[in-house]
């Protein structure tokens, strides 16, 4: 049997109309199912949490965006209870980087097959990063995201507009990163990435040599950039050029604590989490996926 969690709201309703059609082939083809909706925040983590251990349940179908990746995936992280996962969101990062088709039907095709692998995460405060978190510049801009509707009238858009908002708006901070013991002052940092996946935000190759089975977390910082050149070297991020940018900065680590002089945004995988001070700390191989 297979427990489908779908946010029915995610990509402007998309996620009702891609349900629809997959309702058709689980009762055309007589696999059996349950379906339950997300009616509020932290309702798939709990969903996914419920049925978990139970053995009648072969795998949990997220239908929704990467927050609903994320929520589905925090309860089931730690219990080997495979995640597949049919897009139906506006940003599709975790898709795009695990390579799952757009099509409703196709990716629904790759769950049948029941291909399973496992991949990192990552713990950080409460919850687990599935995918990618941002810290500073980048938390506010999925704050500002997530507040609006600009994720329903603009799509993928909405970042680039959100991160435009957010640059008239933002100041550096001073901030004191700690990597596997290692520990580095920065002035004027505008944001930390924190990624198990090469691109977020829409399609951003921010760490585009990150690998989600390689057990250690990919980090991206950038500082001392005048709020003139930080917006010129946004668009090259979408390439993943950014990198050559002497103000930008790649590592890697299995331990990160993050401390500011005023507080920075959190977010993983698009979900605003919380504040600096911050540590984090992988888990290999602690999600299976589909």
């Amino acid at each position: 049997m297979y427990q489908l969690i779908v946010n029915e709201s995610s990509g402007n309703g998309r996620g009702r109309k891609v349900w629809r059609q997959i309702q058709q082939i689980l009762e055309q083809q007589a696999i059996p199912y349950q379906m339950e909706s997300t009616q509020y925040r932290g309702h798939a983590t709990a969903l996914a949490q419920s049925i978990s251990t139970r053995p009648d349940i072969k795998a949990v179908v997220a239908i929704g965006g990467d927050g609903t990746v994320h929520e589905v995936g925090n309860g089931l992280v730690g219990t080997g209870k495979p995640l597949g996962y049919i897009q139906a969101g506006s940003g599709n990062d975790f898709a795009k980087a695990q390579q799952i088709p757009t099509d409703p039907f196709e990716a629904f095709n790759r769950v049948l097959r029941h291909q399973v692998r496992r991949i990192d995460t990552a713990k950080l405060h409460e919850r687990f990063l599935i995918g990618f978190s941002g810290i500073g510049f980048d938390g506010m801009v999925a704050e500002t995201v997530n507040r609006s509707s600009l994720k329903r009238w603009f799509g993928k858009l909405a970042y680039l507009y959100a991160a435009f908002y957010t640059w008239t708006r933002y100041r550096p901070v001073q901030a004191t990163l700690t990597i596997d013991g290692t520990t580095r002052s920065y002035s004027d940092l505008w944001m930390v990435a924190i990624t198990n996946i090469p691109n977020y935000g829409g399609g951003m190759l921010i760490c585009p040599e990150a690998d989600d089975e390689d057990g250690s977390l990919d980090i991206c910082c950038v500082s001392q950039m005048s709020h003139s050149s930080f917006l010129k070297i946004l668009p090259s991020v979408f390439k993943g050029n950014h990198v050559q940018h002497p103000a930008v900065t790649l590592t890697r680590g299995h331990t990160i604590t993050i401390t500011s002089d005023l507080p920075l945004t959190v977010h993983a995988d698009g979900e605003v989490i919380g504040q600096t001070p911050l540590s984090i700390q992988v888990q290999p191989r602690s999600l299976a996926i589909l």
